[in-house]
């Protein structure tokens, strides 16, 4: 047996993502006898990361035909906001022009989480799509500033609308509106790029059912003034669907501990498993949407390392479990270890 099995994990450094106890140790492992921190790397988690690309390619045509729906409506949209004279149609051709653009976003943060890591990016290119939605959400700030002055000038100044074509466009763009969400709400509960284009969807939805009554009311009224009053409505509307994405993608780029996961949970389930007896320095943060990345250090008693691989696998089985935390960094420790640094870090301080 090699002699690096029979050695004391008092301090050793566990990388999940890399272990398959099937393959050989990585080249970098340490294996000398005087190096006190031994490292090993290994890959548990290559299906979880063939089914994440497997998903990827089934939206990816679902977002293409969407996308290619929204830019022709769009169009369909701006020629007849001009032609009805009605600033209710141009504000919801901009909010499908965002919903396109939201749906662009997502396919180039798709591809771009396809690519390879590389030595200069070894999380990849995971984190594009958060990166997507805060760009996205954030350029809807700026257009929404430009609807409401419009919308609230139109109030003072209202103008004649043509509100046949205003009522038929409105129509074709709430069927466009719900299919696409539709077809995309499965996705949307797992990445948040998906799911800002979903709350796009439907925020239009709801926006095309506004100008479709407002038609109707301008129709048998000739009040023209209910036009900018549903473009001001649409405005909120996009600001209130924008900033939960915004706020969400700020925290995340930020590193904050993912939506929906409890630290101090977490903490305590390690704990639970036998061989463990503290856990401390531990740390939370989303490297992708769907990718959750967990480290932390965990107190032992002395084991050889055959053992803490064992307790390893238990650990991060019970994390995907119950946190469907699949990335994870694992430093194990000892008591002594523990008290041998404090000494150290002492008498440092002391010289």
């Amino acid at each position: 047996m090699p002699e690096v099995n029979q050695s004391i994990c008092s301090v050793s450094h566990i990388t999940h993502d890399c272990y398959n106890s099937s393959k050989p140790p990585c080249n970098n492992q340490h294996n000398s006898k005087s190096d006190s921190n031994l490292h090993l790397h290994s890959h548990s988690n290559s299906h979880s990361h063939s089914h994440h690309i497997s998903g990827l390619e089934n939206i990816n045509l679902k977002l293409k035909i969407s996308t290619a729906i929204t830019i022709l409506f769009v169009i369909a949209q701006v020629i007849t906001g001009f032609y009805t004279n009605s600033i209710a149609l141009i504000s919801d051709a901009v909010h499908n022009f965002t919903d396109a653009l939201a749906l662009i976003i997502a396919l180039l943060s798709i591809w771009l989480q396809k690519r390879p890591v590389s030595l200069s990016k070894t999380y990849g290119y995971n984190r594009a799509g958060i990166l997507a939605a805060f760009i996205n959400s954030s350029s809807l700030m700026v257009i929404v500033a430009w609807l409401c002055y419009e919308s609230v000038h139109r109030m003072f100044n209202p103008q004649p609308i043509e509100t046949k074509g205003m009522f038929w466009i409105a129509l074709i763009g709430l069927i466009v509106n719900i299919g696409i969400g539709l077809a995309i709400h499965k996705e949307s509960k797992h990445d948040i790029t998906i799911r800002s284009a979903y709350i796009h969807m439907l925020g239009d939805a709801a926006g095309t059912l506004g100008i479709m009554l407002g038609s109707i009311i301008i129709y048998y009224t000739g009040y023209n003034v209910v036009d900018p009053i549903i473009s001001l409505g649409i405005s909120i509307l996009i600001l209130w669907t924008s900033w939960s994405i915004l706020r969400e993608t700020v925290h995340l780029l930020l590193e904050g501990t993912p939506k929906g996961i409890s630290v101090e949970n977490v903490s305590k389930e390690i704990e639970i498993v036998t061989g463990v007896r503290a856990v401390h320095h531990i740390h939370i943060w989303a490297i992708a949407s769907q990718v959750t990345a967990l480290s932390c250090h965990i107190q032992v008693d002395d084991m050889n390392l055959s053992h803490c691989q064992t307790l390893l696998l238990n650990i991060n089985s019970l994390l995907k479990e119950k946190f469907e935390i699949t990335h994870t960094t694992l430093q194990f420790e000892t008591s002594a270890t523990i008290t041998n640094n404090i000494l150290s870090t002492k008498q440092t301080c002391q010289n």
